[in-house]
């Protein structure tokens, strides 16, 4: 944030190519955190350098499994509508890139966790097999 904020007030070698108050878009990819991060930023201390009605879209992590949109329901993200309070659910897989101000972070974050062990067992087993040198190395 702090980078974003030294550029949309000029300080970073001087005035904005890009000023903030004129861009229509953000596009952010990044960690869940990252992405919540910039989505409270937006209307908090970026909220004064950004055009009022500019609109964020996210590129959702979500995890997923059968990449076949829409069959297996892995991927599913839940949106909170920030006006009307409304719940839904995305799949992710069909569509990443999502509208920041709509996404549950702590839901997207809570999921990502579950795959926590399982990732963790992978890579020690991995360990193994290089170690044990059943596996070359590329």
């Amino acid at each position: 944030m702090e980078a974003m904020m030294a550029y949309g007030k000029g300080e970073l070698n001087g005035p904005p190519t890009f000023p903030l108050d004129k861009v229509d878009y953000i596009f952010v990819i990044g960690s869940d955190r990252m992405m919540a991060a910039v989505t409270a930023a937006r209307h908090g201390v970026l909220k004064p350098l950004l055009k009022p009605d500019h609109v964020c879209i996210a590129s959702i992590n979500s995890p997923m499994q059968c990449m076949m949109k829409e069959v297996c329901a892995q991927c599913l993200q839940r949106h909170v509508d920030p006006v009307t309070g409304k719940e839904s659910f995305v799949f992710s897989c069909f569509n990443q890139d999502q509208i920041s101000d709509c996404v549950d972070y702590t839901n997207l974050n809570d999921r990502l966790k579950q795959n926590s062990l399982s990732e963790k067992l992978s890579n020690k087993y991995m360990d193994i097999l290089f170690r044990k040198g059943r596996v070359q190395r590329i």
